[in-house]
């Protein structure tokens, strides 16, 4: 038997609760409208919520998320005197995790992206001694502003102790976005059978199903400094920083393509395709080739086929479902920004369930 990522997060049981908090907490929408601002009630369960302003013609969307598990990769390949003799920069890349985690739900209602606060909780103040690893973490959220046109201008870092490994940081943190003017706002309001899905390329495995390929992993002689390619090691793979699409979205929307629905290819990864309320089904008939790390997981984990596809992204870190007429304009703005994209299938009538036609793999809602 293969390993599954239910082995170590099921979200069977993380679901419900997330459920619960929207039916138990509901009520409290009703705070806000003293001060003339509402809950969009259709945004609820996208990507990111959204706030209107009632008599304003725009909307504030709201998001937090994290880095997940993944810093632990860095933390144990840093314990290797391999690592620090090759000046691995082992923690550059989670600022961008962590900007591109958010930002890219963001821009999956329509909204620009503008500012984050981060949350950097460690188990031991200790960790901020190393000025290397900071820098490094630092220089990280700078660039992931920088690429998303987005500011940091406050955050906290809680200590926790017997909670956090005292070696280790829980990286986290929330954003806003605006929506502006309100006719901007994508919430599948205009998904529609015949609908193209287009996918835009990964860098690699970003920063979901980590736990599973670090367990995949940690069984290895070699551990993290297997190597996956000449001399670059299974770790550094690893740890290479989560796509950012704000500008390709960004400009899709500026110039006018009508972008029906859009979904960041994250947690349960292709089975977001079907993320939409509206009882759709999702056609893929085209699975591109997934990096070299998705094969070499696959093979060493024992994992299936049906498992992958719900666990990683596989090469495929955002969707957009647009009408075909407007495939020439997506194509020619992803090759301007240098991002592959690809016709993966299309939205058909019919129940909630995606399906992976080549791979012979049903999702059901």
């Amino acid at each position: 038997m293969g390993m599954k990522y239910s082995d170590y997060v099921d979200y069977s049981k993380l679901d419900p609760f997330k459920r619960a908090v929207v039916e138990k907490l509901g009520p409290t929408f009703k705070f806000i409208e003293k001060l003339g601002i509402r809950v969009v009630p259709e945004s609820i369960g996208e990507p990111a919520v959204l706030f209107d302003f009632i008599g304003y013609d725009f909307m504030l969307a709201f998001k937090s998320d994290g880095v997940g598990t993944k810093n632990k990769i860095a933390d144990k390949m840093a314990l290797n005197e391999a690592a620090a003799a090759q000046g691995m920069k082992l923690y550059s890349g989670f600022g961008r995790d962590l900007i591109a985690m958010n930002a890219n739900d963001l821009i999956c209602v329509g909204a620009v992206p503008f500012a984050l606060t981060d949350e950097v909780a460690s188990g031991s103040s200790d960790w901020f001694k190393d000025a290397e690893r900071v820098e490094q973490l630092l220089g990280g959220l700078y660039k992931g502003c920088e690429l998303s046109g987005m500011t940091i201008p406050c955050g906290e870092t809680p200590t926790l102790p017997d909670i956090i490994y005292p070696d280790s940081v829980s990286i986290t943190g929330a954003a806003i976005g605006l929506v502006k003017p309100k006719e901007r706002v994508v919430l599948g309001q205009k998904l529609q059978e015949g609908d193209i899905i287009y996918g835009l390329e990964s860098d690699g495995i970003h920063s979901n199903g980590l736990s599973l390929a670090r367990k995949i992993v940690e069984k290895l002689q070699d551990g993290y400094f297997t190597k996956l390619d000449g001399d670059w090691t299974v770790g550094e793979e690893l740890l290479t920083p989560t796509e950012l699409y704000v500008k390709e979205v960004l400009e899709m929307l500026d110039e006018g393509v009508d972008v029906h629905y859009m979904s960041n290819i994250t947690g349960s990864a292709w089975k977001k395709i079907a993320r939409a309320k509206q009882p759709f089904t999702y056609v893929i008939e085209n699975v591109p080739e997934p990096p070299p790390i998705f094969e070499f997981l696959q093979k060493h984990g024992g994992v299936i086929d049906e498992e992958a596809y719900k666990t990683w992204n596989m090469g495929v870190g955002f969707c957009i479902y647009a009408p075909a007429s407007y495939s020439n304009k997506i194509k020619a703005i992803c090759a301007r920004t240098g991002t592959e994209v690809y016709e993966l299938g299309r939205v058909e009538a019919g129940e909630k369930k995606v399906v992976i036609s080549p791979k012979n793999i049903v999702y059901a809602d």
